[in-house]
C-alpha cells in the first residue's frame, strides 16, 4: 500500500531498528501488538548505525514474526496516509525524533522509556529533551521499568506521577525451550569444566563501562589455582583488548553472536559476570538491573553474579537467587572461590535463581501489563465530532431543508451509537486476551471494572443526545 492510500489504524507503532533482527525484545514486543491490536508498525531504517547493510526487504522476510502481520510493516515514508488514535514508541531518542510528527498530527503517544537511547541521568541536553516529550499533552503515558527512571522523571522533571506507569524489567523469550532438571549441562555429570562467561556489547575502545576489564582480572585471578575453569566472551572484544596473561588458553570469544546461538551455548555456562560501571561511557548512561544479556543468562539457568551501583534491585536477594558484586576485583574473586569449590552450591543457586527470572520476567506477565496500558488509552471515551451542513436558521419553518438536516443528524449519531457499540465490545474481547494465560488478565480487569464506566457513560452521552433530537422532531415536525 502506497503512501497516498489512507489507512485507519487504532495504534501506530513507530521504531528505527525493526525490521531488523538486531533486538529481540523489540521483535517479540512489537510483533505482538501487530497481532493483537489493529497496528501497523513505521519504520525509522536507522539500524546502519548499529551494523551492516541489509535491506529493508530482506529484513522484513526474515524477521520471525507472524507472516500475516508482514504487510503491516512499512518504511516511515509509506506511513503519510494513515490515520491512527494512538502512537507507541520506545526510547527517548527516538521519541524526540517524532515528537514534531505526532505535534502535527495531534497523535497521543506512549513512551516506554528504557535506559539507553540517549537517556542520560544528570544531563541538561537530557533534561530538555524529558521535559518537551513528557510534559507534551500528547504524552498520554510513560512506562518505565527502573526505579531510578521514576523517580528521575518525577522529581528532576516535574513529570504527572498519573502518566507514569512502573513495570520493572522489559520483554524477553521467557518459554525458552529449556528445562533446568533435565537441559542443565553439569559440572562432574555431564562435562569436565565449569564455565564462565561475559556477554556484552562494547562501544569504541571502552572496557571499562560493561566491566570486561573486571572479567579478566577475576578471570586470571581465579585460573591460577583452578585448572577446571573455562572463559568465554561474546561480544565485539578480542584477545588482543586486555592482557590475558597465563589464563590466555583458557579463553573461548565467540564475536558477536545472533540470538539463536544462545539457546545452546547458556545450558553449558555456570555463571555469567557482569560488573557494569553506569556514567563511564558516556556521562549520565546507565543499564538496568539485570542486564538484557544477564535476563537471557538466568532463564536459562545461568548463575548471576551481578552489580548493582544505582540500587536498582527490586526483586532479587542476595545468595538466594544471585550472588551480588561490587566493583572491587578482590571481592569477585573471593566470592567465585566460595562458589565453585562447591558447585552443587553453586547449581542450588543457580536453579533458584532460573526461577526468579521466569517469575519476574515471565513474557505474558510483561505482555500484558503493557498490553492493558495501551488498551485503557483506546478505550478512553473521545468527543463526538459531526461535521454537518450549516444548521438551517429559524425563519425557514418546516421545510425539506430543515428536515433532511436534522434526518441527517439523527443518522450521524445513530452510526456514531453503532461505532460506540463495536468498539465496547471489541475492548471487552480485547481485554480477555486469549493469547497470554496470565490468570491476572480478566479476572483483574472485571475486578477493578476501571475503563468500563468511561466507556458506558459515553455510549449513555451519546444516547441521550440522540434521544433529545429525536424528541425535538417530534415536536417540530408535522
Amino acid at each position: 500500500m502506497g503512501p497516498s492510500s489512507p489507512q485507519y489504524a487504532d495504534l501506530l507503532l513507530l521504531d528505527d531498528i525493526l525490521p531488523l533482527d538486531f533486538s529481540p525484545f523489540r521483535t517479540l514486543e512489537y510483533g505482538h501488538y501487530l497481532s493483537f491490536f489493529n497496528a501497523v508498525l513505521l519504520s525509522l531504517e536507522n539500524w546502519h548505525v548499529y551494523v551492516g547493510n541489509e535491506t529493508f526487504t530482506e529484513s522484513l522476510a526474515a524477521l520471525p514474526v507472524d507472516p500475516s502481520v508482514k504487510p503491516r510493516i512499512r518504511r516511515f515514508n509509506e506511513g503519510d496516509g494513515i490515520a491512527a488514535r494512538l502512537a507507541y514508541v520506545t526510547f527517548l531518542n527516538n521519541a524526540m525524533t517524532l515528537l514534531p510528527y505526532f505535534t502535527e498530527r495531534g497523535l497521543p503517544f506512549i513512551l516506554q522509556l528504557y535506559p539507553g537511547g540517549t537517556f542520560d541521568l544528570e544531563q541538561a541536553e537530557t533534561d530538555e529533551r524529558l521535559r518537551q516529550v513528557l510534559l507534551s499533552p500528547l504524552c498520554r503515558k510513560v512506562i518505565v521499568t527502573q526505579t531510578v527512571s521514576q523517580r528521575y522523571i518525577t522529581e528532576r522533571i516535574g513529570c504527572d506521577p498519573e502518566k507514569i506507569e512502573f513495570i520493572y524489567g522489559g520483554v524477553f523469550e521467557s518459554r525458552v525451550n529449556f528445562d533446568f532438571l533435565k537441559d542443565k549441562v553439569v559440572y562432574g555429570r555431564d562435562k569436565d569444566t565449569l564455565d564462565l562467561c561475559f556477554v556484552a556489547h562494547r562501544y569504541g575502545t571502552n572496557f571499562a563501562a560493561k566491566g570486561y576489564d573486571h572479567f579478566v582480572t577475576v578471570a586470571r585471578a581465579l585460573a591460577r589455582d583452578d585448572p577446571r575453569l573455562r572463559f568465554h566472551v561474546v561480544g565485539n572484544y578480542t584477545a588482543d583488548d586486555l592482557p590475558l596473561g597465563d589464563a590466555a588458553a583458557r579463553f573461548t570469544f565467540h564475536g558477536r553472536r545472533p540470538s539463536d546461538f544462545f539457546r545452546s551455548f547458556y545450558p553449558r555456562m555456570d555463571a555469567i559476570i557482569a560488573v557494569n560501571r553506569p556514567f563511564a561511557e558516556v556521562p549520565g548512561a546507565f543499564d538496568g538491573f539485570p542486564t538484557g544479556a544477564c535476563i537471557e543468562a538466568g532463564l536459562h539457568g545461568v548463575l548471576n553474579c551481578i552489580n548493582d551501583p544505582l540500587g536498582l534491585n527490586v526483586a532479587f536477594t542476595d545468595r538466594q537467587d544471585i550472588a551480588l558484586l561490587d566493583d572491587e576485583p578482590e571481592h569477585s574473586i573471593a566470592l567465585l572461590r566460595e562458589l565453585l569449590a562447591a558447585p552443587q552450591g553453586l547449581y542450588d543457586l543457580a536453579y533458584a535463581g532460573w526461577r526468579k527470572f521466569h517469575e519476574v520476567f515471565d513474557v505474558d506477565k510483561q505482555l500484558w501489563a503493557r498490553t492493558r496500558i495501551i488498551a485503557r488509552e483506546l478505550a478512553r471515551p473521545e468527543a463526538l465530532i459531526v461535521r454537518p451542513r450549516p444548521r438551517p436558521s429559524g425563519l425557514d419553518g418546516i421545510t425539506d431543508n430543515v428536515l433532511s438536516y436534522w434526518r441527517d443528524q439523527v443518522r450521524s449519531l445513530q452510526e456514531a451509537l453503532k461505532e460506540s457499540e463495536r468498539r465496547y465490545a471489541a475492548l471487552i474481547d480485547l481485554y480477555r486476551f486469549p493469547g497470554i494465560k496470565s490468570a491476572c488478565g480478566w479476572a483483574a480487569l472485571r475486578a477493578g471494572r476501571r475503563a468500563w464506566p468511561l466507556l458506558s457513560r459515553t455510549r449513555q452521552k451519546w444516547r441521550t443526545r440522540l434521544a433529545d433530537i429525536r424528541a425535538l422532531l417530534r415536536r417540530r415536525l408535522p
